[in-house]
């Protein structure tokens, strides 16, 4: 069995619900850790810790979102041996990382002895401990387009883990498309397609109103169900809230006014 950081598979076995015969550790591979730019793309292997994409200054010049919320995940000790590729293969519902790359249109690069092939990070995740990965697949690297220093990344915490997560990337060119992605709240990470079309037609100036119309045509339809604290209607405001908030900052750093 290949592991990552082991921080879930620790906990896993803690609890006997699986037992592997052999376990490999995928840190000892050197490309798994490196992180690189090309002239196009950040590179990440899928080994390197969250505490280190925290620190490396590469990571904090061209997607500072990511390096901000990789050093508030869970605590040091997580931080130190979680890696941002078992946190993607884990899938657990309520991670972070999986809505952020989404919304940053992150690739994910596959091996297997049939080859490697490329997954776009919004299509990964399945669902609740589910994704595309096979059986017999590693996951190498997350390339991301450089260029989006404007993305954010908001979240609301439940305790110690996010109630509700949204990421949002804002091209400075008025003719891209932007996107926004609501996460920790469905089954899988969610684009939102409202949202993004109000911003995109927006211009110079991004109205209030407007936007906050578009996310609750977004949260209507938005599969949410009740948390074992809070109620779905609560999930749908707070929601509500984090889109709104990402979605302005991220207009806001790419230049755009915001407000009536």
């Amino acid at each position: 069995m290949p592991y990552a950081g082991g921080t879930e598979l620790l906990l896993i076995l803690k609890m006997r619900l699986s037992e592997y015969d052999y376990l490999v550790d995928l840190k000892r591979i050197p490309e798994l850790r490196a992180i690189r730019l090309t002239q196009n793309h950040l590179v990440i292997g899928s080994m390197v810790t969250h505490g280190v994409i925290a620190r490396d200054p590469d990571i904090h010049r061209e997607v500072p979102a990511l390096a901000e919320l990789c050093g508030t995940i869970a605590n040091p000790r997580v931080r130190a041996s979680g890696t941002i590729g078992g946190n993607l293969c884990f899938a657990e519902p309520t991670a972070d990382p999986p809505t952020l790359l989404a919304a940053l249109d992150a690739k994910l690069y596959l091996a297997s002895v049939r080859g490697e092939r490329c997954v776009s990070a919004g299509s990964f995740v399945k669902g609740p401990l589910e994704t595309v990965r096979a059986d017999d697949e590693i996951l190498l690297r997350i390339e991301i387009p450089r260029g989006q220093q404007t993305a954010r990344y908001v979240r609301q915490l439940n305790g110690h883990r996010s109630l509700v997560g949204a990421a949002a990337f804002v091209p400075r060119e008025m003719d891209a498309r932007p996107q926004v992605w609501l996460g920790c709240v469905a089954q899988r990470p969610v684009a939102l397609p409202n949202t993004e079309a109000i911003i995109m037609g927006s211009g110079g100036v991004l109205d209030t109103d407007t936007l906050r119309k578009a996310i609750a045509a977004d949260i209507a339809v938005l599969d949410a169900g009740d948390d074992e604290d809070v109620s779905a209607e609560y999930i749908r405001h707070v929601a509500s809230v984090v889109i709104y908030r990402a979605a302005a900052a991220a207009a806001e750093a790419a230049g755009k006014k915001v407000g009536p």
